[in-house]
C-alpha cells in the first residue's frame, strides 16, 4: 500500500454462531508528510525510576505538556503505575528532543498505589471539564479517572455493558466479553469535548475470533455524550471495525493484529492504529511489527448499541462496519516500526496539524521508548 489512491478490498468475516461473510473496502488517502522520529533508550531514568511502558499520549496544547500514561503493573522490573509529564521539540524540520518533566503515580480511591494485577494501564485522554484525566485499563475497571496529581477521581464501571464482561475478564471458561492482553485499549475526547470514544483491541469472545493471516476480527468502539461540567457519560453508540488479518506472520507462528489505540478527529471520524506484531525469535520476548493506521468513519456505520452479540444481527446483509481509509503505513517510512501504542495531535505548524506517535518498549532492553512525527501538510484531518 505504498501507492496513493489504491483501492483494495478486504474480505472479513464475523464468526458468530453460524460465519457470515461481507466486503468491506478500504482506500488510501493521501500521504502525511513525516518530518522525523526521537529516541529515549530503554535505560532512561527519571527519579531513579525507568522511563518506559508508554502506552497512551495526549497533547495539552495551552500548557504545551504532553501526558503520557505507562502500562507498569507494579512489578520489580516494571515499577508502579504512572504517568509522565513531557515537553517535546517539534517544528517542521522534525522532532528535535523529548523531555521528562514530571511523574505522577496512579492511585486507587483510598490513596494507595495499585498492586500487582489490579490494573494495566493503556489510553490517556482530557475529561470535558478540563480537570482530570480518563485512563482505559486492560484489568480491573476499563475506564477511571484521575487528578493531574495522580489521585483517584472516579470509576465509570457502569458505563460498560454487562457482556463485555470486564470484572470477569480472568474467567478463562467464559465465552462472553473481552479477552484477557487484548481489552480496553484506546479512548479520545473529541475536540469539541461532546464525545468520549473507547476502543476494545480485538473481538469480543462471542462476536468473533482475533484476526489471523485467514481473517479479520470485529472488534468494537464505544460512543458516549459527555457532560462538559460533570463529565457524566452516556453510551449512544457501539460500532464494528474490521481489524486486518495478520498482513506478516513469524515463522514461528506467534503472530497478532489489533487497536493499540484512538484519536478522534471528530465526532464522526477517529484514527485507529494497528498494531500487527510477530516473534523475531524463539519465545516471547523479541517482537517485529507492522504499524497501520487508518481514518474511520462512523457516519454510515450500523449502530448496535446493547447488542450483546454480533449473531444477532436480523438484516446480516446491510450490516455496516465502520469504513477505513489506509492514512499511515509506518514500512513507508522505517525499516524496523515499533510497538507503537500511542498517538495524539502535536503541534499546529505553519497551519497545519501534527499527528505524534510513541511506543511501548515494554521494559525490554532491545526495544526503545520511540516518537514519530507527521505533519498534515494536505490538510486531511481538517
Amino acid at each position: 500500500m505504498k501507492k496513493k489512491n489504491k483501492s483494495w478490498k478486504l474480505v472479513a468475516s464475523l464468526f458468530t454462531a453460524s460465519t457470515l461473510f461481507y466486503s468491506q473496502f478500504s482506500t488510501a488517502l493521501e500521504k502525511l508528510d513525516f518530518i522525523g522520529e526521537y529516541s529515549l533508550p530503554t535505560s532512561t531514568s527519571y527519579q531513579d525510576v525507568l522511563f518506559g511502558g508508554v502506552s497512551g499520549l495526549y497533547f495539552d496544547a495551552e500548557k504545551s505538556i504532553y501526558y503520557g500514561i505507562s502500562d507498569a503493573r507494579n512489578t520489580k522490573q516494571e515499577g508502579v503505575s504512572r504517568f509522565y509529564t513531557l515537553t517535546m521539540n517539534i517544528d517542521k524540520q522534525g522532532i528535535h528532543s523529548v523531555n521528562i518533566m514530571g511523574m505522577k503515580n496512579l492511585l486507587d480511591k483510598d490513596g494507595k498505589i495499585w498492586s500487582n494485577g489490579q490494573v494495566d494501564a493503556e489510553g490517556i485522554a482530557p475529561t470535558p471539564n478540563g480537570k482530570g484525566l480518563f485512563w482505559t485499563s486492560e484489568l480491573g475497571i476499563a475506564l477511571r479517572i484521575t487528578d493531574f496529581d495522580g489521585s483517584f477521581i472516579a470509576d465509570y464501571n457502569d458505563v460498560i455493558p454487562p457482556y463485555y464482561n470486564v470484572l470477569g475478564i480472568a474467567d478463562k471458561t467464559s465465552k462472553v466479553g473481552v479477552r484477557s492482553g487484548t481489552s480496553f485499549e484506546g479512548v479520545s475526547l473529541t475536540p469539541d469535548k461532546k464525545n468520549v470514544f473507547i476502543s476494545v483491541e480485538t473481538a469480543l469472545k462471542q462476536d468473533g475470533p482475533i484476526s489471523t493471516p485467514l481473517n479479520s476480527s470485529p472488534a468494537r468502539l464505544l460512543k458516549y455524550d459527555a457532560n462538559s461540567q460533570t463529565n457524566e457519560l452516556t453510551l449512544v453508540g457501539e460500532y464494528i471495525y474490521n481489524i486486518d488479518p495478520i498482513p506478516d506472520v513469524s515463522e514461528f507462528a506467534v503472530n497478532d493484529n489489533g487497536v493499540s489505540d484512538i484519536l478522534a478527529v471528530n465526532e464522526h471520524q477517529l484514527l485507529f492504529i494497528e498494531r500487527a506484531g510477530r516473534n523475531a525469535s524463539k519465545g516471547y520476548d523479541d517482537w517485529d511489527f507492522n504499524i497501520r493506521v487508518y481514518l474511520g468513519d462512523i457516519s454510515k456505520s450500523t449502530n448496535i448499541k446493547g447488542m450483546e452479540t454480533l449473531s444477532d444481527i436480523k438484516e446480516k446483509s446491510q450490516f455496516q462496519p465502520i469504513t477505513k481509509k489506509l492514512l499511515i503505513d509506518f514500512s513507508d517510512y522505517t525499516k524496523t516500526p515499533d510497538n507503537i501504542e500511542g498517538i495524539t495531535f502535536g503541534p499546529v505548524i505553519d497551519g497545519h496539524k501534527t499527528l505524534v506517535f510513541v511506543t511501548d518498549n515494554n521494559f525490554q532492553s532491545y526495544q526503545s521508548n520511540k516518537f514519530y512525527v507527521f505533519i498534515d501538510s494536505n490538510d486531511i484531518l481538517k
